[in-house]
């Protein structure tokens, strides 16, 4: 009989650490899934900047076909609208790396601790691994476009020469250009 208020005492406790081992994978399942939300959130945004970003490039090719004098600025609107792009991507990765950060942080020793021994790290951001190329190309210079612009105008040069066209309007460098 003395074993059993020892028992009584004990099953509390017990209780509470099954509990707490049941409730451990919801957890685990509850912050995988806001990172990965936040992460699909993320990748969905790089996606629709950079769709929007070919859409503003096209409109600021449009606006220069219709002009007829004047030089060309398009690489420096096109850069203007890069760099946009860039900081807001900067600020939606800032906001993406503080959700897997406050959920790392939500989680104590305990759940560090089962996490490592299930071998179940907390997962991180894929999209700018995933949206690699992208990302590189909104962080190309002003220099490495006009570099492309050029080599593609000299073509078109010669072509219209050949053709017996006047020659086009000069371009100006993105970063010789005074904005107003």
């Amino acid at each position: 009989m003395p074993a059993l208020p020892l028992i009584a005492a004990a099953l509390p406790t017990v209780l509470l650490l099954l509990g707490w081992l049941y409730h451990l994978p919801v957890v685990f399942r509850r912050n995988d899934e806001r990172i990965r939300n936040r992460d699909e959130d993320l990748r969905t945004w790089i996606e629709d900047d950079d769709a929007e970003l070919r859409n503003g490039y096209l409109r600021i090719l449009l606006a220069e076909q219709v002009k007829s004098a004047g030089p060309d600025t398009s690489l420096v609107q096109y850069q203007q609208l890069k760099n946009e792009v860039v900081h807001r991507y900067r600020d939606q990765l800032r906001v993406a790396e503080r959700a897997v950060r406050d959920v790392a942080l939500s989680e104590q020793m305990p759940h560090r601790l089962m996490r490592r021994v299930l071998r179940r790290p907390l997962p991180g951001l894929m999209a700018p691994t995933e949206k690699a190329s992208t990302l590189d190309h909104w962080h190309q210079s002003p220099d490495d476009l006009y570099d492309i612009s050029e080599a593609m105008r000299q073509i078109a040069e010669q072509r219209r020469a050949e053709a017996g066209k006047p020659p086009l309007r000069p371009y100006e460098h993105p970063g010789r250009v005074k904005l107003v």
